[in-house]
């Protein structure tokens, strides 16, 4: 009788373990989140995406009531800071905050370590925005587009022009590829460590032109230092409603926008990335940050989890074909 009362207490413990164990995920989406969070930009910090990333760490610190950090890890066209994130424990507190150099880096890059589908979970998008066209005016005197092409063609026959990048494999490096190839131009690439850095170079003049965010353009705009000649998307934005877009001016491949959006590990707990995603779409509809947004060139996100998901996964494929068309291969 002792050995079989022995034998009962000890299924009824190991039944008690294994629900514990089953349970867990859903302790940590309760308790969560119960210590800091960490957000890494994979860009230094100053540019567009370091901005809304410490926007949206300020308004998920005090929705959460927790700590919520931004930590800057910038190099290798975002590849440093997203390997990072892809590496760390899928528990929600360390997760990435990035634009679509994620899903382009390895279609570029052979060593990437890390694949931005299966390796990521997206979480939600927080803004999105066109890119636009500069010129550094102590380079360029063209005031239009028409005559910033004419004037980069006759450069072309001495030493011809720079333009800038924040980094290889990076948005506005596909971008200004194409638009190269679909001028007949050709023009040394210069990649920088983020859109700062590379904006800086082009007020600076040691660049001739660069496609970058508003927000990081714009104080050199209003000093005189560049000119904004045009921009992507389907139509004019609101802030620049006297700059025409690349699409209006006959050039395709240009109509889209990219975004600014958060993502975690692949095995983060489903609850845990609906409780990011829920309190991310939040702070995307506070007045507040939304007038900052706009402010700044950016449109409020917080598409819903699975739909974001999609967008990921399209904009793959869809930077594949870029990728084809102006023939880079990965480096």
């Amino acid at each position: 009788m002792t050995e079989r009362r022995s034998l009962l207490v000890a299924v009824l413990r190991a039944f008690a373990l294994l629900a514990a164990v089953s349970h867990a995920p859903a302790a940590l989406a309760d308790d969560y989140p119960s210590r800091p969070i960490r957000i890494v930009v994979p860009y230094p910090a100053g540019g567009g995406s370091d901005a809304m990333a410490r926007l949206a760490a300020e308004r998920l610190q005090a929705n959460l009531k927790q700590t919520v950090l931004v930590d800057n890890k910038p190099g290798a066209a975002s590849v440093i800071g997203a390997d990072f994130v892809a590496k760390s424990p899928a528990d929600g507190y360390t997760i990435l905050f990035n634009i679509p150099s994620l899903v382009q880096a390895p279609l570029l890059q052979k060593s990437v370590p890390f694949d931005p589908v299966r390796d990521f979970v997206p979480v939600t998008s927080f803004v999105s925005a066109p890119v636009w066209f500069a010129v550094s005016t102590t380079r360029i005197k063209a005031t239009d587009f028409a005559a910033f092409k004419e004037e980069a063609k006759s450069a072309q026959a001495g030493r011809g022009l720079e333009y800038g990048s924040w980094g290889n494999g990076t948005t506005n490096h596909l971008y200004g590829e194409l638009l190269l190839k679909s001028m007949g131009l050709t023009a040394v690439h210069v990649p920088y460590k983020g859109s700062a850095p590379g904006t800086l170079a082009l007020a600076n003049g040691e660049i001739a032109f660069m496609m970058a965010d508003y927000i990081t353009l714009r104080p050199h705009v209003e000093s005189g230092k560049l000119r904004i000649l045009a921009s992507t998307g389907a139509k004019r934005h609101r802030l620049t409603p006297d700059v025409p877009t690349l699409a209006e001016l006959g050039y395709p491949g240009f109509e889209s926008v990219g975004w600014g959006a958060f993502f975690a590990p692949a095995a983060t707990p489903p609850d845990v990335v609906a409780r990011l995603a829920r309190a991310i779409t939040a702070v995307t509809q506070e007045t507040a940050v939304v007038e900052k947004m706009m402010s700044l060139g950016y449109e409020p996100g917080g598409k819903p989890q699975p739909e974001f998901a999609r967008e990921v996964q399209a904009d793959a494929e869809r930077w594949k074909r870029t990728i084809q068309t102006v023939g880079f291969k990965s480096e």
